[in-house]
């Protein structure tokens, strides 16, 4: 959605709970009610995104869709974070909480998704999809070596994958083998640069892939920048450490 169609939303949503509601002070009531009537203009507005995720494939993954704001827990969160900020209900209340409760929402996907990935990853080591999902999660726990491991397997069905040989890349810098991770880096450039770039493979069970992956980012642009990191690195070891241990010798 675009932030105009945000604002629209919101104050759709407001305008109704105008309408509907007995008062307009901010309550663990009213945040319910702000989540139903949200619901309801969300699926009224947004048929076609509406019918996408009622036929995505099914998974075995956790899914973002299954999030629950109605929750007590989530509730009550939402109300101790705001209600030393606002007395009543405004657009601008209803834009936090529905803020805070993406971030809300987000974290606990995340954790529950990290969770199945590295539960699923060991029972497939020749999907490639799966490995390289695995290997970001384990880098972005900074567990590098198994990061390593998991997207070798996915280069080994997929070499011509510029996102795995950034990814591969550094992993190799975070271990600190510079050389080899240059080697990866423009590797991932060339690729890209040439347009031989292939995307990753979902080609093993369907039901295995999450619907919402969290994926590894990359780019021409963020490629230069992973070696001009590397280059800035080595050239501060050999010109500040260097002298240092040299001194100590």
């Amino acid at each position: 959605m675009t932030q105009a169609d945000i604002r629209e939303s919101i104050k759709e949503i407001y305008d109704t709970f105008c309408k509907r509601s007995y008062s307009m002070t901010f309550t663990l009531e009213s945040i319910s009610q702000i989540f139903d009537i949200g619901n309801e203009i969300f699926f009224k507005n947004n048929a076609r995104d509406v019918e996408k995720i009622m036929n995505q494939t099914p998974s075995l993954a956790p899914d973002i869709t299954d999030d629950e704001p109605f929750s007590f827990e989530r509730t009550i969160t939402i109300f101790n974070k705001l209600e030393n900020k606002y007395n009543t209900v405004t657009t601008e209340l209803i834009h936090k909480i529905y803020e805070i409760n993406h971030r809300l929402a987000w974290i606990d996907y995340t954790r529950r998704y990290r969770t199945y990935i590295l539960d699923t990853y060991p029972e497939y080591p020749d999907d490639e999809y799966i490995n390289y999902l695995a290997a970001v999660v384990l880098y972005d726990k900074k567990d590098f070596e198994n990061a390593l491991n998991c997207i070798n397997h996915s280069i080994s069905q997929n070499a011509s994958c510029a996102m795995y040989t950034h990814l591969k890349g550094m992993c190799l810098y975070q271990l600190g083998e510079f050389d080899s991770a240059r080697t990866y880096l423009y590797q991932g450039l060339f690729l890209m640069e040439l347009l031989q770039d292939s995307p990753p493979r979902l080609k093993g069970k369907p039901e295995i892939y999450p619907n919402f992956p969290i994926e590894y980012h990359t780019s021409a642009e963020l490629i230069r920048l992973d070696l001009v990191r590397i280059d800035r690195l080595e050239e501060s070891f050999h010109l500040d450490i260097m002298p240092l241990l040299n001194e100590a010798g």
